[in-house]
């Protein structure tokens, strides 16, 4: 299914990031997707950076409809100020980037195409796709929007199907605070995959096994690395995203939003403290 990203959030279905909210605590699922009382949050600098790189690796042809530099003027004046007010009004829906946001996305943008396998796989497929499908329970639909589809899949991928997602990141050195290999599983992407390929093989009525993460980093020397979730880890991630679902249907049918346990806890010195 074809539709924009915004659609796609507009829509009620659970995702699995919504289901990740669920797991970190069901009482800030419940304020923000059930009462829905809970602001939206600002768009971060961080946040349309990746979007910018998701647009401009993924979907190329598009990138110049939704981005576009800024104009060089000196807002501190008043010349400065109408003539910025007068490109953002020319270019009224279009996100803007300063020169250095740009330079990164394209400099990005260029090591993916330039990295064998990322490129190979990123080569034919679906950008930007949504799948959706209802459920005969009171969770009502399922849906997941993937970065990439290939239905035919490659020789990398031995002509399997395959989704695949792209990943901004810091480092890719081994050694780097939070290394991509180790977040990965404190982010939940065995859980992403252990959602999507399910979801999209209920609706394709055939195997999809293989879930590949394209990671780039976000400075010099902009780095690339593939990686493939192995079947164990999909397991995994499938298992605990089943009863994340079955605890939040209780708390859909019973109204039972349970937040921070109330008990006293206990706070020890840690290992580096005490030593």
């Amino acid at each position: 299914m074809s539709e924009t990203i915004e659609q796609y959030h507009a829509n009620p279905a659970i995702s699995h990031s919504k289901l990740e909210c669920y797991r970190r605590r069901p009482a800030l699922y419940f304020k923000k997707y059930v009462a829905k009382t809970l602001p939206q949050p600002e768009e971060s600098g961080a946040f349309r950076l990746g979007s910018a790189v998701h647009c401009a690796v993924l979907e190329e042809k598009e990138f110049a409809a939704r981005y576009v530099l800024k104009p060089d003027c000196d807002r501190r004046t008043k010349e400065g100020k109408i003539q910025f007010a007068e490109f953002a009004a020319q270019h009224a829906g279009k996100t803007l980037l300063d020169a250095d946001e740009m330079a990164q996305v394209i400099a990005m943008r260029e090591a993916v195409a330039a990295h064998p396998i990322a490129s190979r796989l990123l080569a034919e497929g679906i950008p930007e796709m949504t799948w959706r499908k209802a459920q005969p329970n009171a969770l009502g639909a399922l849906q997941c929007r993937t970065d990439h589809f290939s239905p035919c899949g490659c020789e990398i991928s031995e002509f399997h199907p395959y989704a695949l997602d792209i990943k901004t990141v810091e480092s890719l050195d081994s050694d780097a605070f939070r290394n991509f290999e180790r977040a990965a599983f404190s982010y939940g992407y065995h859980r992403q995959a252990g959602f999507y390929l399910p979801l999209i093989n209920e609706i394709l009525a055939r195997p999809v096994s293989r879930m590949y993460y394209v990671a780039v980093e976000k400075v010099e020397p902009f780095g690339v690395a593939v990686y493939k979730l192995s079947d164990d880890a999909i397991a995994r991630g499938q298992d605990e995203n089943i009863a994340d679902l079955v605890r939040l249907k209780r708390s859909l049918e019973t109204n039972d939003w349970p937040n921070i346990e109330p008990t006293v806890h206990e706070l020890k010195l840690p290992g580096w403290y005490a030593k």
